[in-house]
């Protein structure tokens, strides 16, 4: 029934597509060396994705799709971990995705990253499919997103996964926003019923949500995020209150600040650069490592295993084609941390070549102290 449904949206995303058609996408292709958490033993992973972008659009009736042709390659396939849990990531609720083959140390899939069609106007609106619903105000954190939330541990930063979802927004007033997501399930202990208005104050950005989560018939959730000016950057924070019915009652809670340097600045290095720094506190998450659910973390449905985070990233031009990047991520309860630097070289004006560290530290206990470091290199060309 699934597959019947995600096959009636993909038909539906091709009825504008005899006016306004824009195509884009790119190629990439990253390599991965690592060793087994588990086991000890080095091994690489190789993954080519080529990204066909496609956007329609007829007077008010608009379309989007990213779909991908996906080659996986490596000794990672004969690791432990790939045994145990697998290699693709969790599964949307359509089926938009097929593994057209598998051997030994490979597999070749293909599926859509975005696929929706929509009503749009100067009023507000109106969307199906697979897409990011991107709520609150954190950037490394987001309690109030709960349909997509992001991992910052993640390997590629800048992919944000998608909910299947129907999603409304309208304008209310000058800069106001209503907007409601209906993300449903196999069941309806596993739909999401999530409503949002949004309002600016002076300068500074406020919004409440709440409603339906899954988890069981009458879960739910209530919260908030804001941001505003404060010293020539911009403070942010969220907090949401959960209620899952099945077990106690908990709070989630980000606050941050970001920092953009001017070009001008008495400081010349670090002109142009920009700073992020985030607090996140997590009620359902655990202080004793030997506690910490892994399973939820690998399914999707969080964003870390213990209580108390805090998280860093730093962004710096060294040249109009060459770019410095780290994020740094800290568990306060066990001490574990993760360093993520990177060095990004604008080859040519469509190709980006990346070289990047995932240096993780702490017990083998803790989080991430675990974890076993990483070099994943990039190539990345846009079409």
């Amino acid at each position: 029934m699934k597959r019947a449904r995600a096959s009636l949206l993909l038909l539906l995303l091709a009825a504008p597509a005899s006016a306004g058609v824009k195509a884009g996408g790119y190629l990439k292709d990253f390599w991965q060396y690592s060793h087994s958490a588990l086991d000890g033993r080095a091994y690489n992973l190789n993954t080519a994705r080529a990204r066909l972008t496609l956007d329609a659009e007829r007077s008010v009736l608009k379309a989007h799709m990213d779909f991908d042709q996906q080659v996986a390659a490596g000794s990672f396939f004969r690791t432990t971990e790939f045994r145990q849990f697998g290699y693709s990531p969790p599964k949307p609720w359509l089926d938009m995705e097929h593994t057209v083959s598998t051997g030994t140390t490979n597999g070749y899939g293909i599926g859509a990253y975005r696929a929706w069609v929509g009503l749009e106007d100067e009023r507000g609106t109106v969307r199906v499919g697979r897409q990011r619903i991107a709520w609150g105000s954190g950037k490394l954190w987001n309690p109030t997103d709960v349909l997509n939330p992001y991992d910052p541990t993640t390997v590629e930063r800048d992919e944000r996964r998608g909910v299947d979802a129907l999603y409304a927004r309208k304008g209310v007033g000058s800069l106001g926003q209503a907007e409601l997501a209906w993300a449903p399930g196999d069941y309806w202990v596993d739909h999401a019923l999530l409503a949002r208005g949004r309002a600016n104050w002076e300068g500074w950005d406020a919004a409440l949500m709440g409603g339906k989560i899954p988890g069981s018939t009458s879960s739910f959730v209530v919260g908030g995020d804001f941001a505003g000016a404060v010293l020539e950057g911009t403070a942010h924070g969220e907090v949401a209150w959960f209620d899952p019915v099945t077990r106690t009652p908990y709070w989630k809670a980000g606050l941050g600040y970001d920092y953009n340097f001017a070009s001008d600045t008495k400081w010349s290095w670090l002109k142009d650069a920009a700073f992020v720094f985030e607090l996140y506190h997590a009620g359902n998450g655990k202080v004793d490592p030997r506690r910490y659910d892994y399973a939820s973390l690998r399914a999707g449905k969080e964003q870390g295993v213990a209580q108390n985070y805090f998280g860093a990233t730093f962004s710096k031009d060294l040249h109009t084609l060459l770019k410095l990047e780290c994020a740094a991520i800290v568990n306060a309860d066990d001490g574990s941390t993760l360093a993520y630097p990177s060095l990004s070289w604008n080859a040519s004006s469509d190709l980006w070549l990346t070289a990047a560290w995932r240096r993780f530290g702490g017990d083998k206990l803790g989080e991430y102290g675990r974890q076993p470091n990483s070099v994943v290199l990039t190539a990345q060309y846009w079409f």
